[in-house]
């Protein structure tokens, strides 16, 4: 339930690697930038400084990625108690498959048990 925007700068924070980042989050390297962006300009502040290829947290930076361990281990707190009481599946599905599987087969399936389980993140490797 947490920003997206604060997911996906704590990951990058974590990594120091926009595209190390984005492989976690399989999201592209270009909207992962995006994100980080967004949030500094929502903060009005420049998070890291990126200097040669390599990047490194900012005073405000590293104050933020404090804030956002807070906030996400509070929002996965929240969202396991809640699951808890309702009987909600969530967490993690790590799928392997091979290309005409994964190509043909798995789309539907997914699909479908996306739409009954939402709070399960999928990851498929091919």
């Amino acid at each position: 339930m947490a920003d997206r925007r604060l997911q996906v700068f704590y990951t990058v924070a974590r990594q120091l690697s926009f595209t190390k980042a984005a492989e976690q989050l399989f999201m592209t390297q270009p909207a992962v930038t995006f994100q980080v962006k967004q949030l500094e300009e929502h903060l009005n502040a420049r998070l890291f400084e990126r200097n040669h290829g390599r990047i490194a947290l900012t005073p405000t930076g590293q104050l933020v990625l404090e804030y956002a361990e807070r906030i996400l281990g509070l929002s996965a707190e929240m969202d396991k108690r809640v699951s808890e009481l309702t009987g909600a599946i969530s967490g993690p599905l790590l799928l392997g498959a091979s290309t005409t599987i994964a190509e043909f087969i798995l789309p539907r399936v997914l699909g479908e048990f996306k739409a009954h389980h939402p709070q399960v993140q999928t990851h498929m490797t091919v």
